[in-house]
């Protein structure tokens, strides 16, 4: 399982966690700064490649390579950040 599918299953599964907590930020051409920020809540599917959302009418399947972070929505600590962009990792591997 890819790293980043793995720490997506954790926030939606582990009983610790709270996808309400989290926001998904996401190369999306066209948005500002080419980024697009989401609430994880919105997230309906996890595929091994990829992740789906469903929020204020659009849906979208995004690919994993295109995720720059994933991070803590309240405080805005970055739980995941792409190698590309500055790899951090908050949540260690099982």
């Amino acid at each position: 399982m890819s790293r980043i599918r793995e720490i997506l299953n954790r926030i939606f599964w582990h009983p610790n966690e709270d996808p309400r907590n989290y926001e998904i930020v996401f190369i999306h051409r066209g948005a500002p700064n080419d980024l697009k920020v989401i609430p994880a809540w919105c997230v309906v599917k996890v595929n091994p490649g990829s992740f789906e959302y469903s929020l204020g009418g659009e849906n979208a399947r995004i690919p994993f390579h295109r995720i720059v972070e994933i991070r803590d929505a309240k405080s805005g600590k970055v739980v995941w950040r792409s190698p590309k962009h500055g790899s951090t990792a908050i949540f260690k591997s099982a």
